[in-house]
């Protein structure tokens, strides 16, 4: 119905005889027989239309005699109309301003008046990282609700109502949705009032409440009744604002005084059937609308016997309705009392019950010593956390004792619970592998591998990395073997199921969180390791650096005629590219679901640099966000970190023993003389905590033969990992002392212990490195230290993994300094807190190694400025810094211009947000050759700049694109927001927008978490794309 038929039918009411006028609607809506009892049917489908008639009526008489607010019908203006909108609208739900200005009528100038009002009604609430921002009404404007409003859609309708009721539950208050009072019609609609008096409308409204007390349910419906009662409540208001502004002789509206006689003679009156409403089971939804109506009706009758000043009546009605109140809470408590009287008489059956088994069963607890079994047992828990305390030593002689193995695991499909246990059934980590650039210290560089390079050699850079993140779900490897196998069956029949999963690249939907996986780590129980400290300490006072190296190098050198016997050149280049043999049927039958062959070999050939790489992301996270090293990682990130370095150090047991001895042999090369190894990267050449992982992983190997397969001993591997960790820590130091650019003099030797190591090394370098460059004469410690505190935090991550040693609590407080974080670290690695005294304990080796280390040509080129050098520590990655103003970026894209285009066609300039480079999206001028195929320049740009991983905002949309491969993306809201916290894609509102930290910090953290591939799987499932857009083309 449009608002010009209300006004018309406003002036027609306004001037014909209200009787007449009713009885017109009746006619025109076929319903006059009907209540003129001259029609009857017991046909069910006539009944029901005849309802449904008398629903739409009554809505029409409402929406006659309430809706006033137009300018010259009441006493209105328009900004009290736009209000009244606007508040109608924030009763269904806080609403953004775009919502609003949508959902509001425009005037002849286009403009909705919003502004002017909306200050008054609402409340702005300010947007989080995500969604926008909203307006929420204010509690006094909730008294000019009208669930009628004749705007509202029947779904808004609905909800209004459903979001009214739960509000008022809320407060405590009854659910009785009451008509506001109406502004007062103009003179000349002053007569539309008495349609609600006249004797019409008396006899329609009480033929519907007797057709309701009468109980006849097929003659009446709910919806019936609500509208009913709401005519009541605003002839009931109509008549108390009319008695409240005159004198009782003057008012002529007497819709109580009709209710209440005509028909009283035979108990046939409105107030009767409404009074017996009251007490309807049918009608227990209506109810507290039936006693509002019925207080109202005691209002109007003291305000027309005049029994006490009108001020008082206000104060009557509120004392009505909280009597009513009073004996609603009054039966909740006597039910609450009654629920309790019901559990106290169970438990106090279950206690009878208790002490008649006792007595019956009194020589069982007799023969139980109590206390001595519980003080045996908080001895042993003592003593066990006494020793785990006194002990928080992960690395060498003093290495503590392993308290953390797996604990019990649930199966998320079978829901079976299990230990990981060696000849327990196989278990498996949900996790997703992909390439990242989150580390890199060269944005840009490409991978153009070597012939002859080693594959596990990572450069310092870290151009291009291996992230491994888990959702820390765990199946049995059948149950997954099953699950995975349904999937690829059946999503392959969906539509565009392609785009969401890659079943290629073997990934799928973790079944319990749907985050998006392409593989799985086994679950290897941890073997704590039984110390011997007597025996390791008599070993170590003859097991030196110089001897355990003098011990490698034999053992190699005894092993590598083995290798050249045993294999010729061409099987060993072979085996160098696979750790795995064919009799592996254990593991490769766990892996081989799910993961394409390129991923596979990442997982199995590679799993050091997937330990290396998750290592050292989550390091970059927990620096990133403030967070300490330990007790702040999520239980996912610890339980895939643990999975992938047991599986790392287990894999070895099913791999060719001569290439794991080959591999280890060329890794010791870069730190120590090994026969036969030639061209060994510098030190200022590898990444050093790449190289810990790997050496560590790989030096058991070191004791197997062909014929006799021998482990090390505990003894053994506390002096490997050692002595091994000393070396690189020493070949870091040096790294950062050599890649060092801002080095300052250290004073004289007498300031400190530490300082004298430091300047002793110095001097010692120097002589090698030609006086280190021209122009520096000493380094900085303190820069020394900071250069090597990231590795050491790394390697703390990596030994509490390998061996379960926890570390000691103060590397849990967020209050360490970098200062006592270093001490604590050094302290849980078997470290001196002074990392310079390591170069003093082992002089009589170290300075033939730095010599060694320095004299590489690769250090003189360094030194020379003719090799790039990585500075330590590394930099932290962040996204580009954008502007606070968007303008600011609609400015640089309007002077963009395409560098392959010479016409003046801007295109769509699309910014990188890793790089700040602008491009040129969406255009054949731009399109490049990537593996033999055309793509846009975004996707060229995203395999060299992010590994595949792309992230950019499309400046003249404002919309960020997300990629993670040439073939998906998605969209996602631009950080730019508008005064009211809303983004504005495609600029269509033009509000001016500025930069949302909160929002571009969310943009980071979704980068740096690798959470990028996971949120376009996610939005593509939500989005069901029909037609795909072809991202390779962006």
């Amino acid at each position: 119905m449009f608002d010009k038929d209300v006004i018309m039918l406003q002036i027609a009411a306004s001037k014909m005889d209200p009787n007449h006028f009713l009885m017109l609607v009746l006619l025109r809506f076929e319903l006059f027989d009907i209540f003129n009892d001259n029609c009857s049917s017991k046909d069910q489908e006539v009944l029901k239309q005849w309802n449904r008639l008398t629903e739409e009526m009554l809505y029409l008489i409402i929406i006659i005699a309430g809706e006033r607010y137009v300018p010259g019908i009441s006493h209105v203006t328009k900004e009290d109309v736009t209000m009244r909108e606007v508040i109608h609208l924030l009763c269904i739900e806080p609403m953004a301003h775009s919502s609003l200005v949508k959902s509001l009528p425009e005037n002849e100038s286009h403009e909705t008046g919003l502004e002017t009002v909306i200050s008054k009604v609402a409340i702005f609430k300010k947007p989080g990282v995500s969604g926008h921002g909203l307006y929420e009404l204010k509690k006094e404007c909730l008294e000019e609700f009208n669930p009628f409003f004749y705007h509202y859609s029947r779904p808004q309708h609905s909800k209004a109502e459903e979001a009214q009721k739960k509000r008022r539950t809320q407060e405590g208050s009854d659910k009785a949705l009451r008509p506001p009072v109406p502004p007062p019609f103009c003179p000349a609609f002053s007569n539309i009032v008495y349609l609600l008096c006249c004797d019409i409308f008396i006899h329609i409204l009480k033929r519907i409440f007797q057709k309701a007390a009468e109980d006849r349910s097929n003659r009446w419906t709910e919806p019936m009744i609500q509208r009913a009662l709401h005519l009541v409540g605003q002839a009931l208001l109509e008549e108390k604002t009319q008695l409240e502004g005159s004198s009782t002789e003057e008012v002529t509206f007497d819709f109580s005084l009709k209710a209440q006689k005509t028909g009283s003679r035979h108990g046939k009156s409105l107030f009767h059937f409404l009074t017996k409403m009251k007490s309807l089971p049918s009608l227990k939804a209506q109810n507290d609308m039936i006693m509002w109506n019925l207080q109202m009706f005691e209002v109007v009758k003291c305000l027309r016997e005049k029994s006490g000043p009108v001020a008082s009546f206000s104060v009557d009605h509120s004392k009505l309705e909280e009597s009513v109140q009073d004996k609603e809470k009054a039966e909740r408590k006597r039910k609450a009392e009654a629920a309790k009287a019901h559990r106290q008489k169970i438990m106090a059956q279950m206690s009878a019950m208790q002490k008649n088994f006792i007595e019956s069963n009194k020589m069982l607890y007799d023969n139980v010593p109590e206390s001595s079994s519980q003080s045996d047992t908080a001895a042993s828990v003592d003593s066990f956390r006494m020793d785990v305390d006194e002990s928080r030593v992960a690395v060498g002689p003093q290495q503590g004792v392993c308290s953390t193995d797996w604990e019990a695991q649930i199966c998320i499909l079978c829901q079976e619970e299990q230990e990981v246990q060696a000849q327990a059934p196989a278990m498996v980590l949900t996790a997703c592998v992909q390439r990242s650039t989150v580390l890199t210290q060269n944005r840009g560089k490409t991978l153009s591998p070597k012939v002859g390079t080693y594959p596990l050699f990572m450069p310092p850079d870290l151009a291009v990395g291996t992230h491994t993140g888990s959702c820390g779900h765990v199946m049995h490897a059948t149950c997954w073997q099953k699950y995975f196998e349904a999937v690829q069956n059946t999503t392959r029949n969906r539509l565009h199921a392609d785009l969401i999963i890659d079943l290629e690249n073997g990934e799928y939907m973790c079944p319990l969180c749907k985050s998006l996986c392409n593989t799985v780590i086994p679950l290897i129980p941890v073997e704590p390791s039984k110390l011997n400290y007597e025996s390791a300490e008599i070993v170590g006072q003859h097991l030196t650096l110089e001897r355990w190296i003098q011990i490698m190098s034999c053992r190699i050198r005894g092993l590598r005629g083995t290798w050249e016997t045993d294999n010729n050149s061409e099987k060993a280049a072979d085996e160098a590219t696979a750790l795995f043999d064919e009799s592996q049927a254990e593991f490769r039958s766990i892996l081989s679901f799910g993961v394409q062959e390129s991923c596979h070999s990442q997982i199995v050939l590679c799993s050091i640099i997937h330990v290396n790489d998750f290592s050292l992301s989550l390091d970059n996270m927990l620096q990133e966000e403030g967070k300490p090293l330990f007790g702040s990682l999520q239980n996912r990130q610890l339980s895939g970190l643990k999975a992938l370095v047991q599986f790392s150090a287990a894999q070895r047991l099913k791999s060719s023993q001569a290439v794991i001895q080959k591999h280890f042999a060329d890794m010791l090369a870069v730190l120590v003389p090994v026969p036969n190894v030639e061209n060994t990267p510098s030190i200022l050449e590898v990444d050093f905590f790449h190289l810990l992982v790997g050496l560590d992983l790989s030096i058991p190997a070191l004791y197997q033969e062909a014929a006799v397969d021998l482990q090390p001993s505990a003894v053994s591997s506390a002096y490997n990992h050692l002595y091994l960790l000393h070396l690189l820590t020493m070949a870091h130091m040096l790294q950062v002392l050599l890649a060092s650019h801002d080095c300052a003099v250290i004073g004289g030797r007498g300031e400190g212990d530490e300082a004298q190591a430091a300047a002793e090394l110095f001097s010692i370098v120097s002589q090698h490195t030609d006086r280190l460059r021209a122009g520096v004469t000493g380094f900085c410690v303190e820069g020394v230290k900071r250069g090597v505190l990231p590795f050491l935090r790394c390697a703390a991550l990596f030994f509490n993994c390998l061996t379960g040693v926890p570390p000691p609590e103060e590397l849990s407080g967020t209050t360490e300094s970098p200062e006592s974080q270093l001490h604590l670290l050094c302290s849980y690695l078997s470290l001196p807190s002074n990392l310079f005294q390591l170069f003093q304990d082992h002089r009589d080796v170290v300075t033939t190694l730095i010599k060694r280390w320095c004299e590489n040509t690769a250090i003189s080129k360094a030194l020379k400025g003719e090799m790039q050098i990585i500075r330590y520590p590394h930099k932290r990655n962040r996204l580009i810094d954008l502007p606070e103003d968007y303008s600011v970026l609609l400015n640089q894209a309007s002077h963009f211009k395409c560098p392959n285009s010479s016409d003046d066609e801007r295109k769509h300039p699309t910014l990188c947000l890793l790089c700040g480079v602008m491009l040129c999206a969406q255009s054949p001028c731009c399109q490049e050759q990537l593996n033999g195929e055309e793509v846009g320049a975004c996707t060229a740009h995203a395999a060299i700049c992010g590994a595949g991983v792309g992230m950019f905002l499309r400046v003249r949309e404002c919309e960020i694109v997300l990629m993670a491969s040439k073939t998906r993306g998605s969209p996602y809201p631009a950080p730019y927001l508008d005064d009211y916290g809303e983004t504005d894609p495609q600029l269509g509102r033009g509000n001016p927008l500025h930069l949302c930290p909160e929002r571009y910090r969310k943009l980071l953290h979704m980068w740096q978490q690798h959470c990028v591939l996971e949120e376009i799987a996610r939005s593509l499932e939500v989005l069901n794309v029909m037609f795909p857009f072809e991202w390779q083309m962006l």
